[in-house]
């Protein structure tokens, strides 16, 4: 399952919103709703004339162009103010579109959206940018953030167009372009397409490798690490176990213990990237595959007997037959705990409160339960023997170690 909404945010915010072209000159026209003057000397700015009338009944004629509404709206930005700005914002779209205004509008009122967590709302700005002004100024960056948008709202063949187009160009600098990488390998895997992902998931870990000097960060280097460490969970996941005799089912769950441990080296490539909002993410999912894999065991059918049983004798050996099995499991839920115990403590030492974090805590509480629960009981203390499932990796000792703190959460 691919992360959820939240997940491949930049934990620093949107881009920076545009600021105010230079002043051109202006001049008001009363005649008609809007006019436009034509000069070869100056560049001049459309008004948009408003006649209203009086509690007097007299009328009043006021007018106004899009570079005011441009300011008045970025001033609202800055007092964090964004409803009314985003207002402004699409009225130079609506009432002046043939403005220069008209594409710096509508990307600071896409993100200024984002930064209220709209994601619907932000990419409809960032989608009507491109679709009404190809070539402007501001393509680029809005094709940036709709490819990330689409992540978050789970529109992974968007998600994709969206990066093929940003990769297919000639104008992105280094951070852009591991930035478009990332988003393609994340698309990738949310539409399944397990074998692609990993490729292009390696790829965006080789470019960063290259130009690591030119990038700022490690977040999308370690997006992609995520990334390559989610196919191979996904596909230790899809193994599960069949109606089968013991020695039969011991294959498959052999099969995927040596993938979830496949699994485990990547979340913990991904966990030395120090990128704190990631290396949150991956000590979730390394907990939450063991948690996963006591479940499947303890819903496994149960294997033929050796000799046909009554109804009675078959069920006190489907019992015993469970019990045995919450024995040899139950560490398997002792290493989810470890876990996400160490994540929780990454979370308090760099400050990343993130969606992944709120999933630990409420995963956490519920392993702990299952160890109480009655599928263990409170006889079944030792370790179990037998079926060798207990990942012979031991979790490392502070996931912390070298992680930053991520920047705050970035401001219109």
């Amino acid at each position: 399952m691919l992360a959820r909404r939240g997940t491949f945010r930049r934990p620093d915010g949107p881009r920076p919103m545009r600021v105010a072209l230079p002043t051109v000159l202006v001049l008001l026209v009363a005649c008609g709703p809007t006019a436009r003057i034509d000069t070869t000397e100056h560049e001049l700015e459309e008004t948009r004339i408003v006649a209203t009338r009086t509690a007097g009944g007299e009328l009043e004629v006021t007018g106004y162009t899009a570079e005011e509404l441009f300011r008045e709206a970025n001033g609202l930005v800055r007092d964090e103010r964004c409803p009314e700005a985003v207002e402004r914002f699409d009225r130079i779209a609506d009432e002046f579109s043939s403005s220069r205004y008209v594409s710096p509008a509508l990307y600071n009122a896409g993100l200024c959206l984002l930064h209220a967590g709209s994601f619907l709302e932000a990419a409809e700005r960032f989608e009507r940018l491109l679709a009404e002004l190809p070539g402007s100024a501001d393509e680029k960056h809005a094709l940036l953030e709709v490819a990330g948008l689409d992540i978050e709202l789970e529109r992974y063949g968007q998600a994709l167009t969206a990066a093929e187009r940003l990769l297919a160009r000639d104008d992105l600098n280094e951070p852009e372009h591991l930035e478009a990488l990332a988003r393609r390998a994340q698309a990738l895997f949310g539409l399944g397409r397990l074998d692609d992902a990993d490729a292009s998931a390696r790829s965006t870990i080789a470019y960063y490798r290259v130009h690591q000097d030119q990038l700022p960060d490690e977040f999308f280097a370690a997006c992609a690490s995520f990334v390559r460490a989610e196919v191979i969970r996904a596909r230790a996941e899809a193994i599960t176990l069949p109606e089968a005799d013991a020695l039969t089912q011991h294959e498959f769950l052999e099969r995927r213990a040596q993938l979830m441990l496949d699994a485990q080296r990547a979340y913990d490539e991904t966990i030395r990237m120090t990128e704190a909002y990631w290396a949150t993410a991956a000590g979730y999912r390394i907990g939450s595959m063991y948690e996963g894999l006591f479940q499947l065991i303890m819903t496994a059918p149960t294997p033929p007997p050796a000799h046909d049983l009554d109804p009675d004798a078959m069920a006190i050996y489907e019992r015993e037959f469970r019990e045995a099995l919450a024995e040899r499991v139950r560490p398997l839920v002792r290493h989810a705990i470890r876990y996400w115990e160490l994540t929780l403590m990454m979370v308090d030492r760099t400050g990343a409160h993130t969606a992944w974090a709120d999933r630990v805590r409420a995963d956490l509480e519920h392993a702990r339960a299952i160890l109480l629960g009655p599928l263990v009981p409170a006889s079944l203390e030792r370790e179990g023997s037998g079926l060798d499932l207990d990942p012979p990796a031991a979790p490392p000792t502070d996931l912390t170690d070298g992680a930053r703190t991520p920047a705050p959460s970035g401001g219109a």
